[in-house]
C-alpha cells in the first residue's frame, strides 16, 4: 500500500508504477481525501494565472507572424518584391501546404517535456518571421513561409492538447477560448500596429520594419516559455503537493490520466483517436471554418481598401475593430459553453452568424453595411475554439486526444488551401464569389455541428440505458491498458 500521507504527488506516482493495476487503484481510492469545490476552484485559478497569459501571448504572436503578410502587402511589399499575378496568393498557399504536411509534429507536446518543446519551436518561428525582412525576391519569401509553417504547426495545434492535461474536461472550453482569442487579439492590434509602423520612414522599407518589429518579441518570449511552462501537474513547481493531488483528481473525472508517464505517446491509443469516426466530423467543421476564416487576415485590409472610402494605411487600422469584437465574443461564448456543458449549439450559432455576415458581404454594395458585415463574418472563429474543446471532450485518454487533434488539424488546415485562393484580384471590389463560398462553408459547419450533437446525445442515452455512470472518477490510463479495459464515458455534446 502506498503511504500518500507522507509521499509527495511525484513520489506517489513513482510508487504507483511499482504496483499492479488493482493494487494501484485500491491505493488511490483508500488514501485520497476528496477536495471541496472551493478547493478545486482555487487550484484552477492558480493554473489559470500561470498558463493562460503565456499561451495567449504566444498564440497571438504566432498569428501575428503568420498573418502580417496582408499588412506588409499594403506597406509596400508588393511593389518591392514582384508579386504579380497569383504570386501573393501562393505565399498564403505554400504556408498552409507546409502547415498541413507537418501537423503530426504537434504530438511533440506529448512526446517531449513541454517547456523544452515549446521554447524551441517558438524561437525557431520567431527567427524565421524576423528574417523575412531580409528577403529580396519571391522565392526567398516562399522559402521563409514554408519553414515558418513547420514551426507554427509544432506549436499552436498542440496547445489545446497540452491544456487538456491540466483542466477538468467541462472547464477546458473557456481555457481554449482564451488561447484561441489570441488570434483575434493579434489581428486587432496587428492592424493598429501595422498602421503605426507604416508611418515610419527609415533606411529600410516599412514592410521590412514591420517583419522585424513583430518578429523579435517572439524570440524573447521563447525564453519565458522555457522557464514558466510546466511539463505536467506532478512537476508544476507553483503547486504544492495537495494542490497537485487535487489537480490530478479533477483532470481524471470522466477521462483517463497518465500518472507517472507525462511524456511518451501510447501509439495504440493515438491510432484509436485517428480511426474514431467522431474525430472526423470536427475535422470537417474545422475545414469549413478555415475556408471562411483563414483567408480573412490576409484579405480583410484589401477588402476594406476596395470599399473605396479609405486609403491603404487607414484600411490597415480599420481591420482591427472587427477582431476586437471577435476577441470578446470568443471569451463569452466559450464561457457559456462550459457553463451549460454544451459545444455543438454554440458552435452552430457562431457559424450561422459568420455565414450571415458573408452573405451580406456577397450581396451588399453600401460601404457602411459591408464594413458592419465584416464584424459578423469574423465570428466564425469562435467555432474553432469550441471545436478544440469538443475534440478533447470526445476522447478520454491523453494519447487518443493527440490522435483526435491530428485529425482535426490535418483535415481542418486543408481549408485555407481553398480559402486563400477565393479572393483573386479579378473579383474586385466585392469579391462576391469568395464571399458566397465562405458563407456556404459557414452554414455547413452549423449543420455538421448539429449532426454531431445529435449523435453524441444518442450515444449518451444508450450508455444511460446500459448503466454507464454519468460521472466516472479517477481512472489511470496505465491501469486500463494493463487490464485491457476500455472504460466508456458520457459525452459533452
Amino acid at each position: 500500500m502506498v503511504d500518500t500521507e507522507k509521499a509527495t504527488a511525484g513520489d506517489m506516482a513513482m510508487q504507483l508504477e511499482k504496483l499492479g493495476p488493482k493494487e494501484k487503484a485500491d491505493a488511490i481510492a483508500a488514501n485520497f481525501v476528496r477536495p471541496t469545490p472551493e478547493e478545486e476552484r482555487k487550484v484552477i485559478r492558480k493554473l489559470d494565472r500561470r498558463l493562460l497569459p503565456l499561451v495567449f501571448i504566444l498564440y497571438s504572436l504566432a498569428v501575428l507572424d503568420r498573418s502580417n503578410l496582408g499588412n506588409a502587402r499594403l506597406a509596400g511589399l508588393e511593389d518591392d518584391i514582384d508579386l504579380k499575378g497569383t504570386k501573393y496568393q501562393w505565399l498564403g498557399t505554400i504556408f498552409y501546404i507546409s502547415y498541413i504536411l507537418f501537423q503530426w509534429v504537434q504530438m511533440g507536446w506529448k512526446q517531449f517535456p513541454a517547456h523544452i518543446w515549446c521554447a524551441a519551436v517558438v524561437m525557431v518561428w520567431g527567427f524565421i518571421a524576423t528574417i523575412q525582412a531580409a528577403t529580396t525576391n519571391w522565392a526567398g519569401l516562399m522559402t521563409c513561409r514554408f519553414f515558418l509553417a513547420i514551426a507554427e504547426a509544432a506549436f499552436g495545434p498542440g496547445v489545446p492538447l497540452y491544456l487538456s492535461y491540466f483542466y477538468p474536461r467541462e472547464s477546458v472550453g473557456f481555457r481554449h477560448g482564451v488561447f484561441i482569442s489570441g488570434a483575434a487579439a493579434a489581428n486587432a492590434y496587428g492592424g493598429l500596429l501595422a498602421y503605426g509602423i507604416t508611418q515610419i520612414r527609415g533606411s529600410i522599407a516599412p514592410w521590412q520594419i514591420l517583419f522585424i518589429i513583430e518578429g523579435l518579441p517572439t524570440c524573447v518570449f521563447s525564453i519565458f516559455a522555457f522557464y514558466l511552462l510546466p511539463d505536467g501537474i506532478t512537476t508544476a513547481k507553483f503547486l504544492n503537493e495537495r494542490e497537485k493531488e487535487v489537480a490530478l483528481h479533477f483532470v481524471a473525472r470522466n477521462q483517463r490520466l497518465d500518472v507517472g508517464k507525462q511524456q511518451g505517446l501510447r501509439f495504440k491509443e493515438v491510432f484509436e483517436g485517428i480511426r474514431d469516426p467522431k474525430s472526423w466530423i470536427p475535422g470537417l467543421c474545422y475545414f469549413g471554418c478555415n475556408v471562411s476564416y483563414a483567408s480573412l487576415p490576409l484579405f480583410v485590409p484589401t477588402i476594406i481598401s476596395e470599399m473605396g472610402t479609405w486609403n491603404k494605411a487607414a484600411s490597415n487600422g480599420l481591420s482591427a475593430p472587427p477582431y476586437l469584437l471577435c476577441f470578446f465574443y470568443i471569451i463569452t461564448v466559450c464561457w457559456l459553453s462550459d457553463h451549460f456543458k454544451m459545444r455543438g449549439p454554440f458552435c452552430a450559432l457562431s457559424a450561422t452568424i459568420g455565414g450571415v455576415g458573408f452573405i451580406i458581404l456577397a450581396t451588399a454594395t453600401t460601404t457602411a453595411v459591408r464594413y458592419f458585415a465584416i464584424f459578423m463574418a469574423v465570428q466564425i472563429f469562435a467555432s474553432v475554439a469550441l471545436l478544440l474543446s469538443w475534440t478533447a471532450n470526445i476522447h478520454a485518454t491523453e494519447s487518443k486526444r493527440a490522435g483526435g487533434y491530428v485529425v482535426l488539424a490535418t483535415v481542418g488546415q486543408c481549408g485555407p488551401l481553398l480559402g486563400t485562393n477565393i479572393f483573386p484580384p479579378t473579383e474586385k471590389p466585392y469579391f462576391r464569389k469568395g464571399m458566397a463560398i465562405s458563407a456556404a462553408f459557414c452554414l455547413l459547419v452549423a449543420v455538421l455541428s448539429g449532426v454531431l450533437s445529435c449523435w453524441l446525445i444518442y450515444e449518451n442515452k444508450k450508455m444511460a440505458r446500459e448503466g454507464v455512470p454519468e460521472v466516472e472518477e479517477f481512472e489511470d490510463t496505465s491501469i486500463a491498458r494493463e487490464e485491457g479495459v476500455h472504460v466508456r464515458h458520457r459525452y459533452i455534446w
